[in-house]
């Protein structure tokens, strides 16, 4: 499993880091739900900022980012805008995308930004050199809500996204049986043994799913994500003492005492 720094946190050390979505809609909801999330057992926080409704304009998003930042002190920041065609809030032109994504990066107050992998194939640009001058870690992302690929697809997928550029590539995929859930448990743990150089997530969300945000101290994913005790920002997630006690219990290490 690849290891990854980010602030104090080491990503890809034991067992996955715990992220959880943070939800608003305005001013007022964004600064309460940061300090509430900052006081649960989370390791990383992830701002969906596609359902902020200021989040089309720049001066608003700066100032936000101040109050996020503030609330949550030192703990890691995912910026995350999730189009709508993956899930997301609310719909974005493809330049603003870009730009709103170079624009936090700009702040100096987020430590990752999820990039998905589909836009940065439509428009190629300097976002991803961007990222690293500015010392953001970049999460590369494909979200799946309808089916699951097969493994050769999401096999050669992560690959893609290593090659691209990501620190981190990331494929949630919503599964219609339970093979489904297994193909992504096998991908998992086809990447860590082939390819131990790359940083990872693999998904497989909605309740068939569930299996897959415990095991991946066992199969390689670095973080899994959970419910903030108000929002699911995706199908499956599940709340966080439940996750850690899964964790802690199918990570355990045979041969220990």
């Amino acid at each position: 499993m690849s290891e990854l720094k980010v602030r104090n946190l080491e990503l890809g050390k034991g067992k996955p880091k715990v992220c959880v979505p943070l939800v608003a809609k305005n001013f007022e909801e964004l600064f309460s739900e940061a300090i509430r999330l900052s006081k649960l057992d989370c390791d990383v926080i992830e701002w969906r900022a596609d359902y902020f409704m200021y989040v089309h304009d720049a001066r608003f998003m700066k100032k936000a980012a101040y109050f996020v930042r503030y609330a949550i002190d030192d703990k890691p920041l995912i910026f995350t805008y999730r189009t709508l065609q993956e899930g997301g809030g609310q719909h974005i032109e493809l330049d603003e995308y870009v730009e709103l994504n170079r624009m936090m990066m700009d702040t100096g107050l987020i430590d990752m930004v999820d990039l998905e992998f589909e836009m940065m194939l439509e428009k190629p640009s300097d976002v991803m050199v961007h990222a690293k001058e500015r010392n953001v870690k970049v999460l590369l992302s494909k979200h799946n809500n309808h089916f699951t690929p097969d493994v050769h697809n999401m096999y050669e997928l992560i690959k893609d996204m290593y090659q691209l550029g990501g620190d981190i590539c990331k494929v949630a995929v919503m599964p219609n049986d339970l093979q489904d859930m297994l193909n992504v448990l096998e991908v998992s743990n086809k990447i860590q043994i082939e390819h131990s150089e790359i940083s990872f997530v693999m998904i497989s969300m909605g309740e068939l799913g569930q299996l897959s945000r415990m095991t991946g101290e066992l199969f390689g994913s670095s973080l899994t994500y959970a419910s903030n005790g108000k929002y699911l920002s995706a199908p499956g997630q599940l709340p966080i003492p439940i996750l850690r006690e899964g964790m802690n219990l199918i990570g355990y290490k045979r041969g220990s005492r």
